[in-house]
């Protein structure tokens, strides 16, 4: 009798074992993000494409620029990513990928295209944008996007430092931190795509920011990057304090626009004006 209660107990624990590992290996299963490619050889009636162009202001193509696009399911545990459609510029600066759109959104908490632009492959002293990009575009209703073609061209200029001298008279300088931004566009025709670089304020812009110190009553000087054969829209920017935070700056100053050659060798002079939380939407 003892010994039938030893193995009643020990076939118990052992099937507890078994059922706890289970359980671990099936966590560790839904957890782990997952790819998959369901790429197409071509399109058709129903698929979507995403054309356009890359160049720089001026017209030079720029080749051989990683287009893509993914269809990334984001659940409790991990994301799946499924590769819908990839490719690359040609000579002249064109790009063209195509996929076949879900009918029905996938599971999970949340479900998205991503678009994907690789300017990493651009040199970063040459180029003011050399880092990959990325933009959603929503999943829709009724097949939103079944046969459409969406047309987003970038403009994607060279780089030149440029000096940007800060004057204070002697203004109150607001404690928090401050940096020079600078803001220029550099993509059109994306209406449909989310930019998730700037999802504050109008898609389509580049923002650029420096941090500065701002000093109580003299001049300080910092280089940025500015874009080449562009308007380039620059201030000084409250990004604010240990209580609140503004992503995209408070105007610090008054705004300039300026066109940046290549020639370009002057020197930008802005003045500082104390920041006022209530006024913190750009005038340009």
């Amino acid at each position: 009798m003892h010994i039938n209660i030893c193995k009643t107990c020990l076939l118990q624990y052992n099937y507890l074992v078994v059922i706890t590992i289970l359980l671990s290996l099936s966590f560790v299963t839904i957890s782990c993000d997952r790819e998959d490619d369901e790429f197409i050889p071509q399109p058709t009636d129903t698929s979507t494409t995403i054309t356009g162009y890359i160049k720089t202001p001026e017209g030079h193509p720029l080749a051989n620029i990683p287009v893509a696009l993914d269809y990334k399911i984001i659940g409790y545990f991990g994301t799946t990513t499924v590769h819908k459609a990839k490719g690359k510029t040609d000579k002249s600066g064109f790009y063209r990928i195509f996929f076949e759109a879900d009918a029905e959104p996938g599971m999970g908490v949340s479900s998205v295209y991503s678009f994907l632009v690789d300017f990493s492959v651009l040199s970063s002293n040459d180029y003011v944008i050399a880092k990959k990009v990325d933009f959603d575009l929503p999943i829709g209703e009724n097949n939103q996007w079944s046969g459409v073609t969406l047309d987003c061209n970038f403009s994607i200029p060279l780089k030149k430092l440029v000096t940007v001298k800060v004057v204070n008279d002697g203004t109150f300088v607001k404690e928090g931190k401050y940096a020079i931004k600078n803001m220029f566009s550099y993509y059109t025709n994306g209406d449909f795509m989310w930019d998730k670089q700037n999802f504050w304020d109008e898609a389509g812009k580049w923002r650029i920011f420096e941090s500065i110190d701002i000093p109580e009553n003299s001049t300080t000087s910092v280089t940025i990057p500015f874009a080449v054969g562009v308007d380039n829209a620059v201030r000084v920017v409250y990004l604010g304090d240990t209580e609140y935070g503004y992503p995209n700056g408070i105007p610090a100053s008054g705004g300039k626009v300026i066109e940046i050659t290549k020639g370009f060798s002057d020197e930008i002079e802005l003045k500082y004006q104390t920041p006022d939380p209530n006024n913190r939407w750009e005038d340009f």
